[in-house]
């Protein structure tokens, strides 16, 4: 069986070891018959100008187009209920590519459940509110994000198994 190529997204890349957690993820894919697509930003200085910025963004396109499977982690990024919006973007992507996709969070409850903030409950809408009025998503993650990816309660690894046994049925 030929290996299939999958491309990580989130927020580990931003990280000060972020080529030590790569190999890290490397060994992990490796482990579960899948190659990981490395990350462009090692082809790169990152001065932040606007030329290597639009580099780079079309090296990861391009790279999302070529893989076979898209994981992406949906941990709630600073303190927020969200994903790194970066993450979701490239979720958008993929599956407009069409890619087979894994979004996976330590914590799968629903939205209203993970807020730590202010929120009440709406009896006209039958909803959690935050101080600001708006409404939760009713799944993990934004419903977009939902509908698009298979979610898994974990990490990494329990995305890759996921994806793997998803692969092993077909």
């Amino acid at each position: 069986m030929t290996k299939r190529k999958v491309y990580l997204s989130g927020p580990d890349r931003l990280k000060k070891n972020a080529r030590d957690l790569f190999e890290q993820k490397k060994k992990l894919c490796e482990k579960y018959g899948f190659i990981l697509t490395d990350y462009p930003e090692d082809l790169f200085e990152l001065k932040g100008t606007l030329e290597e910025n639009r580099t780079l963004a079309e090296k990861r396109l391009q790279m999302i187009e070529d893989c076979d499977v898209f994981i992406a982690d949906v941990n709630d990024f600073r303190a927020y209920v969200e994903p790194f919006g970066e993450t979701a973007l490239e979720m958008g992507i993929a599956y407009g590519y069409d890619k087979k996709m894994y979004a996976y969070m330590k914590d799968a409850r629903v939205c209203s459940l993970r807020y730590s903030g202010k929120k009440g409950y709406d009896e006209v809408s039958k909803s959690w509110r935050d101080a600001d009025g708006i409404g939760f998503e009713p799944g993990p993650v934004n419903l977009m994000l939902e509908y698009s990816a298979k979610i898994i309660e974990g990490d990494l690894e329990a995305a890759l198994r996921a994806a793997k046994e998803d692969e092993d049925v077909h």
